[in-house]
């Protein structure tokens, strides 16, 4: 195993520890920013932070939802960590809802969750009304906005203020609360790409162990830019808890639609995201290339660039300097995580100074599990093993075990007794680890394509050389049925055409552009692996908050 530079970091077993932990050390340091609608930034400090978190821990010890299973159903924003953080710090449950769902599924995960009150935003609101009934199990609503309505609801601002007044008072009801390292600190739903999604019980250890050993490998420098949902562990985890427990400033997006303007604004030294943002910012800066007519000589410097890096000399190319600063500022430290990211774009985008930190996670296992490191990566792989993790293969399935790994599904023994064999946790995903320990990911188990004479294919493989090709923006790789028996298939591709470039294309074009780079690439495949048909989208690929797409829904 290669030997590489860890960072220093704090480690916490429960919340109440970590938030007096980083209100110790941080105090007054700028914690987490966002910007509002006139673009102006709202900043609050590691004191405020943690002051409004006791605050509401107070408030919702006094409507006796300590210890309860309550949900957060909205978009990010900073009222969003003060509810997660106040609920977890109470021994309550926070229930991550995935809010990209159809209405119906937002209200049966509240359902079959247990979840007996919710944090809303106003939003969600209309969704989660009907589910207070006296017979329900939820019982109560509370917006993370001030509402501007009749404020049927309480605002968690005002939920703040009814607790400060009783922390004031001779007795703090925050104190009788007493939380387990190995209780359950939140319910997150998984990503479902191949199945319907499952309910994770992650532990306050679980999580907190996860977010340290993560800061032991990546340093993200002290201006952090995250639009990854909180909803899902990789954003909670990894972008704000990993960044708070660390003491940086993080800047939070909670829409899409303003992400690229929020990401100029706040000019960071680092992203934590998903291939796919990665995968907008480099086709942006080739679009411009393509549209000023500098394609050509952008290839050109990129090319020289590499050679001069290969040679070890110290230059870099003002030109590439000024594109990465015209489309992302400061940016030049990208962590990647949640799908796979091509070596090719990892590569051109160090080129033009932005080093991507690609890591693998599941969220059963809090989520991270590797990831490549400052001091020491290698492309292509998903980096080194986390240090409290083990990891084994079994038929070429990796196998994971250490205090990250989840306590089970909720109300789900079977499953659970699937996937946990004496600690281990199956991920479903397959892969290797070379001499030096670095893991590599070739494939998801579900989705292997096995044929009428016994060979398998990983589809990944294939959708990575087709991703490539530059009219392509999102591709999935299937087997359709040819013959009489379930084993003999076909390889079909089914194909989401990039809208700016299909723009001046007529559909007989883009199928017969696709068609030639795909006989390009079929001749270099063996003949089985082949593909064969070839289906273009008109609409794109329904996909997880990690954005990967959902091959059952296909």
């Amino acid at each position: 195993m290669k030997k590489f530079h860890l960072n220093q970091v704090d480690y916490y077993e429960t919340f109440p520890a970590f938030l007096e932990g980083i209100r110790n050390r941080f105090g007054e340091k700028p914690a987490l920013s966002y910007f509002t609608r006139k673009k102006e930034e709202v900043r609050h400090s590691y004191t405020e932070l943690v002051r409004d978190v006791h605050a509401l821990c107070e408030a919702l010890c006094a409507m006796d939802l300590d210890g309860q299973h309550v949900a957060l159903v909205g978009e990010n924003s900073y009222e969003w960590i003060v509810a997660y953080l106040a609920i977890t710090a109470t021994g309550g449950v926070a229930v991550c809802i995935d809010i990209e769902q159809p209405d119906e599924s937002i209200r049966q995960m509240l359902i079959t969750a247990g979840v007996k009150a919710a944090f809303v935003s106003e939003t969600y609101l209309p969704i989660c009304k009907p589910l207070i009934k006296e017979d329900a199990c939820l019982r109560q609503l509370m917006l993370m906005a001030v509402p501007e309505g009749d404020g049927q609801f309480p605002s968690l601002t005002e939920l703040c203020a009814i607790g400060r007044e009783k922390e004031a008072g001779e007795n703090s009801l925050r104190g009788r609360v007493q939380v387990d390292p190995d209780q359950t600190a939140a319910i997150v739903f998984t990503s479902g790409t191949t199945s319907r999604p499952k309910l994770v019980m992650l532990t306050q250890k679980n999580i907190l162990q996860n977010t340290s050993d993560a800061i032991l490998y990546i340093s993200a420098e002290e201006k952090v830019f995250t639009s990854l949902p909180f909803y899902h562990t990789y954003g909670m985890t990894c972008a704000v808890l990993g960044t708070l427990v660390r003491g940086a400033h993080l800047y939070l997006n909670g829409d899409l639609k303003t992400m690229m303007r929020d990401l100029h604004l706040a000019q960071p030294d680092s992203i934590v995201t998903v291939p796919l943002i990665v995968e907008a910012i480099y086709n942006q800066i080739w679009l411009g290339a393509e549209k000023q007519g500098k394609a050509r000589q952008l290839r050109r410097l990129l090319k020289i660039n590499g050679l001069v890096r290969r040679l070890g000399i110290p230059w870099q190319s003002k030109t590439l300097l000024g594109i990465r600063e015209k489309i992302v500022g400061n940016l030049h430290i990208a962590v990647s995580g949640g799908a796979h990211l091509s070596k090719e774009i990892t590569k051109d985008m160090a080129l033009f100074g932005i080093f991507i930190l690609q890591g693998y996670g599941i969220t059963e296992c809090s989520p991270l599990v590797s990831v490549n490191c400052n001091y020491s990566y290698r492309m292509g792989s998903v980096g080194h093993v986390l240090p409290s993790c083990q990891l084994k293969m079994v038929d070429g399935e990796i196998w994971v075990k250490g205090p990250s790994v989840m306590k089970g599904y909720y109300r789900d023994d079977e499953a659970t007794k699937q996937v946990l064999e004496d600690g281990w946790f199956k991920t479903g995903d397959l892969g290797y680890q070379d001499k030096d320990g670095f893991l590599f990911l070739t494939g998801r188990k579900k989705n292997l394509i096995v044929f009428k004479n016994g060979k398998k294919l990983s589809p990944e493989k294939i959708e990575e050389m087709i991703g490539r090709i530059p009219l392509v923006k999102d591709v999935l790789i299937h087997g359709i049925k040819s013959g009489n028996s379930a084993d003999d298939v076909k390889v079909a591709a089914s194909i989401y055409p990039d809208p700016e470039r299909a723009r001046q294309m007529s559909s007989y074009e883009i199928l017969e552009e696709l068609q030639k780079e795909i006989d390009r690439i079929n001749a270099t495949l063996p003949l089985y692996q082949q593909v064969q048909m070839i289906n273009i989208r008109e609409k794109e690929f329904a996909k997880t908050a990690s954005q990967k797409i959902k091959r059952h829904m296909v």
